[in-house]
């Protein structure tokens, strides 16, 4: 846990504070019961009321006292764990998004939510309620059983022999609690990410009647967590009792052993009074183990996914010295370039392409042939497993990816629209964004317009647009269209064509409606991982070939 306890060291003076305000509360819990001994054994048989309410007043005094250093501690030590656990969230959460896309395919949102959120909870509540808590117990503990040896040796015999028991019990429960609540854990997590895509996927569920489906998996799901969370809460019932039974069983002992005390005259009733409420003070740390240690075992749990998650490091970031933007020269480039999802299934399989410096480059070809991987490379959202891609004859990778992306603008078939304003959207101020959305025809919105979440506000096509002026606010190099005028009608379709035609940048489309792309200066065709063919419209058409084929399909299926 080295690195959580480097998340603690800028609180420790406030936890060493709040530390020893508990320590002197269970100091002043010692001493009430002590009080109260007193006053039984010297002040009730000599009948000094005036003595008797001096210990009464005393009693209260102390009491009270100890509750309220109790309660300011807790409170310190509460903000404490909530300022770090933020801090932890915090580095979390941008680990995740400076993170390797792999990453995310290998994980779902919900799981990677259940350890932003979940698990950093568990790691909350075990400072909150077990760190700030052990100290003091094992000093209530030891200061207990220490004024028993001294004032009442037979009792803190029986007390200390009972000890052992509670040490069997806690041991038992160590060895068999841990895997029953990583189980526990690594099924809610799970059932945290079905929820998140369930509610994320509800219109295609019901549009496909699939709804009974996903309620019938998640009815599964959630019966393998409520049996896994069931043999978790078994195994601290059983600790739980067994330890009130040890307590029961030191309860009877000490009482039998000290009324033949009392009998006799070798105790006091103050003495067999105290030592029955120091059995009960001193026993309470050991009935609240057992919350601590699942608490413990819930944390320690969550300590290890979050430290697997922070270990995993991105496999694209920037050099130690990275190199300058060198422009775009003689555009971008594929050489010879391979990559796999899976490993041995390849997805590009020795690729080389040419995307010229201020030039149209379109993407065509079957669903699944490589176009959308083409571009996640072109990005550096991915790195190939061989070979390399160059912008103005510069390996990518000797760039720093934010720069390198700053110099690209992006819009996706997948419309991705954050809450917020308008311009908030484009990252510009409103002066900028007016002018943006005029340049893209979006008139009926102004840079104040809030967009709700999802871009629910926000009709498809408007969505699209404005996602198109997000790419063009900063004057990129290079603008990459992934199917970006799907939910445009053709006027829209070609006032934004004439934007980009405008304007010096290098235009690289991916798309399946090839009369979007046949005024490019160069189409290739991408089949299986590789550029089959490559030209203008007019050459690959007389060419008869894959693109002639795909042409001709496509107007057949218009009728034409």
């Amino acid at each position: 846990m080295r690195w959580l306890v480097a998340a603690f060291r800028p609180h420790v003076r406030a936890l060493v504070r709040d530390e020893l305000l508990l320590v002197v509360a269970t100091a002043l819990s010692l001493g009430s019961s002590a009080v109260m001994a007193r006053a039984m054994d010297v002040y009730v048989p000599a009948g000094d009321r005036t003595a008797l309410a001096a210990a009464a007043v005393g009693y209260a005094g102390t009491v009270l006292a100890a509750a309220g250093l109790t309660w300011k501690s807790r409170v310190g030590v509460e903000a404490t764990a909530q300022a770090v656990m933020r801090g932890v969230k915090e580095r979390l959460f941008a680990h995740l998004v400076a993170h390797d896309l792999a990453l995310h395919d290998q994980q779902g949102a919900g799981r990677l939510l259940s350890r932003v959120q979940g698990d950093t909870e568990a790691l909350r509540m075990l400072l909150s309620e077990v760190v700030l808590q052990a100290g003091p117990d094992v000093a209530l503990f030891v200061g207990s059983l220490g004024i028993l040896a001294r004032t009442a040796p037979r009792l803190g015999a029986v007390v200390a022999a009972a000890v052992p028991l509670y040490a069997v019990i806690f041991f038992l429960f160590r060895r068999v609690s841990p895997p029953l609540f990583t189980a526990s854990r690594e099924l809610a997590a799970r059932v945290s990410g079905l929820m998140a895509e369930v509610l994320r996927a509800l219109p295609m569920l019901r549009s496909y009647e699939r709804v009974d489906w996903m309620l019938d998996r998640a009815a599964r799901l959630t019966e393998e967590k409520r049996a896994a969370e069931a043999r978790a809460g078994m195994s601290t019932v059983w600790f739980f009792n067994s330890l009130f039974a040890v307590r029961a069983l030191a309860y009877a002992v000490v009482l039998w052993v000290g009324a033949a005390g009392v009998a006799d005259g070798s105790l006091t009733l103050g003495g067999l009074l105290l030592a029955l409420d120091y059995l009960r003070k001193m026993f309470e740390p050991f009935l609240r183990l057992q919350f601590h240690v699942v608490t413990f075992e819930k944390a320690r749990a969550g300590e290890r996914r979050i430290r697997e998650l922070l270990a995993l490091t991105p496999r694209i970031r920037a050099p130690d010295s990275p190199s300058s933007w060198p422009g775009l020269g003689d555009g971008l480039r594929l050489e010879d370039v391979h990559l796999a999802y899976v490993p041995g299934v390849p997805v590009l399989a020795g690729l080389s392409l040419e995307f010229p410096a201020r030039r149209h480059t379109a993407l065509v070809g079957p669903t699944g042939g490589g176009k959308s991987t083409v571009l996640q490379l072109l990005f550096r959202f991915r790195d190939p497993d061989a070979g390399r891609i160059t912008v103005g004859g510069l390996d990518v990778r000797a760039l720093d990816p934010v720069v390198h992306r700053a110099h690209l603008g992006l819009v996706l078939q997948d419309v991705h629209v954050l809450p917020g304003t308008i311009a908030e959207n484009l990252g510009v101020d409103p002066g900028d964004a007016a002018s943006l959305l005029a340049r893209v025809g979006l008139h009926g919105l102004s840079p104040e317009t809030r967009v709700g979440e999802g871009g629910r506000t926000l009709s498809r096509g408007e969505a699209q647009l404005l996602c198109f002026a997000r790419a063009i606010a900063a004057e990129p190099e290079v603008v990459v269209l992934d199917e970006a005028t799907s939910a445009m009608d053709p006027a829209t379709e070609a006032r934004i064509q004439a934007v980009l035609a405008a304007q010096p940048v290098t235009r690289i489309t991916v798309a399946h409606r090839l009369r979007t792309v046949r005024d490019a200066d160069q189409i290739c065709v991408i089949e299986a991982g590789a550029c089959v063919e490559r030209g203008t419209h007019d050459e690959l058409l007389a060419r008869r070939g894959r693109y002639a084929a795909l042409w001709q399909a496509q107007l057949a299926a218009e009728g034409a």
